[in-house]
């Protein structure tokens, strides 16, 4: 890359806050994410980019220096710099923060019927596919070692067929995979972790994503507006442009709520994100389950092709979790310092779930999705029907997509009544479970139906018992 060239993609880095050297690292940090210089890439060298820019010698060499600590350059001091994707430093001193995910695994219980987890059943292919110990053990003479710490080809060749499928143009290269749709979104977090800029994420969103970015981010959460429709996105877009956050965390069925944003909305987010500089993290887990026949929501990489968008995926909602199958598509540049970071974190996902991930998505993908999808709708007809006939005043919006119904009780108690529950045996997940700020949400309670009809009736009666008792015992005079 000539040095004109990079000064022409550099025009108004220097605006924003913070001292020149972290303004610098971080347009050149956009420039890979988005894949506008690419691995490899010889930068100028420090004295002639500083010429070019106008600052000092020192203000180059400290931004190369924290972009080599972070891992985006490759050569030491005084040697050429290229874009690269090397092990970074691992900070210091950072503190472990509370575990959101406490309150969709709390310890030391046999339920009757756990309602914390919204985790399906294996299907019937995966059961299948799992008889079958040839579609789980690659040819003797090809891949012996079962390390495939960037992803079987196989898988890899899968995963992009299904994402152009879902309209993204991707390639095998642009693929990361995980154990789980987790691990790619603390992967992500940390990736795109920059000094000094936020994190905004959906003010009631899965406890995974806020515990990814609180551990990974180390700085302040922006929360996007949420209504009982999901996320405000209008009003979102307005947030981001005015925080600038590093990255913008969203969902494509908005978990709990079963929502999606619009185009309108969507191409709200993607322009108020171009503009204040921000990669977008969009979680599809969920896009697979439309339930009310309008399809899944289009991604966002889809919208704008070549934007700075992350799409994470995975098999667990309509296949199986115990799969433990996810990814990332991206870029190919951030894609390499991604899987440098995932090869670090246990050397790749069992080679035998790989290799039945593919063979499921190739062969089994739309009628798997189809089957899940029609379970899913007669649960929720048999879910809300047992608490409209239970007449508790608990209110609800039928969700156009996913696996939760989000309910609203009469009062803020639901902390309260969620350790109820749990005492009696059918564990809840608490509105505040799914705040990434204290003191929201404290009317609310999450009820996945991906357990039978029978189930979830039986449980909408416990929960109605438990639920009267509580308002008897709040009724009665305090004894003096």
């Amino acid at each position: 890359m000539t040095l004109e060239h990079l000064t022409a993609l550099l025009a108004g880095w220097q605006d924003g806050a913070g001292p020149l050297y972290l303004r610098l690292a971080g347009a050149l940090r956009v420039l890979a994410e988005r894949g506008t210089v690419c691995t490899g890439i010889r930068l100028p060298s420090e004295r002639a980019l500083a010429a070019a820019l106008h600052v000092s010698r020192n203000t180059v060499t400290t931004a190369y220096g924290r972009l080599r600590d972070d891992g985006w350059l490759v050569g030491g001091r005084g040697t050429v710099a290229r874009v690269g994707a090397v092990a970074p430093r691992t900070p210091g001193g950072d503190e472990t923060p509370d575990d959101p995910l406490a309150g969709l695994f709390p310890p030391g219980r046999a339920p009757r019927l756990d309602l914390t987890l919204a985790d399906p059943d294996a299907a019937p292919a995966v059961l299948d596919g799992l008889a079958q110990p040839r579609l789980l053990l690659p040819s003797p003479a090809a891949h012996a070692s079962g390390y495939h710490p960037a992803g079987h080809p196989v898988l890899l060749e899968a995963i992009a067929r299904k994402l152009r499928g879902d309209g993204i143009d991707a390639h095998p290269e642009e693929i990361v995979v995980t154990n789980g749709a987790q691990q790619a979104l603390a992967l992500a977090a940390e990736v795109l972790y920059r000094p000094r800029r936020p994190f905004a994420v959906e003010a009631v969103t899965y406890p995974g994503i806020i515990d990814a970015v609180r551990r990974r981010g180390r700085g302040q959460l922006i929360a996007l507006p949420v209504e009982d429709s999901g996320l405000e996105a209008e009003a979102a877009a307005r947030l981001i442009r005015a925080t600038s956050p590093a990255a913008v965390f969203l969902t494509a069925f908005h978990n709990p709520t079963g929502y999606a944003v619009d185009r309108n909305g969507a191409d709200a987010l993607l322009t108020a994100a171009q503009t204040a500089g921000s990669a977008i993290v969009e979680d599809r887990v969920l896009a697979d389950l439309p339930l009310d026949g309008q399809g899944p929501p289009v991604p966002l990489a889809a919208l704008r092709p070549g934007t700075a968008v992350l799409t994470v995926g995975s098999l667990s909602k309509v296949f199986w979790g115990g799969l433990r199958i996810g990814w990332i598509h991206t870029n190919r540049t951030l894609a390499a310092h991604l899987r440098v970071r995932r090869r670090a974190l246990d050397l790749g996902s069992a080679a035998p779930m790989q290799l039945l991930a593919a063979w499921l998505l190739d062969q089994h993908y739309r009628e798997t999705r189809q089957w899940r999808i029609a379970r899913l709708r007669s649960s929720l007809a048999a879910l809300t029907g047992a608490i409209s006939a239970a007449d508790l005043g608990w209110r609800y919006r039928v969700p156009k997509g996913g696996p939760n119904l989000w309910v609203r009780l009469p009062r803020p108690v639901a902390q309260s009544f969620a350790g109820q529950a749990a005492q009696g045996g059918v564990p809840i997940a608490a509105g505040a479970t799914f705040a990434a700020t204290p003191g929201m949400a404290g009317e609310m309670i999450r009820i996945p139906f991906f357990p039978p009809p029978e189930e979830l009736t039986a449980a909408v009666d416990l929960l109605a018992a438990i639920w009267r008792r509580q308002t008897q015992q709040a009724k009665r005079p305090l004894l003096r």
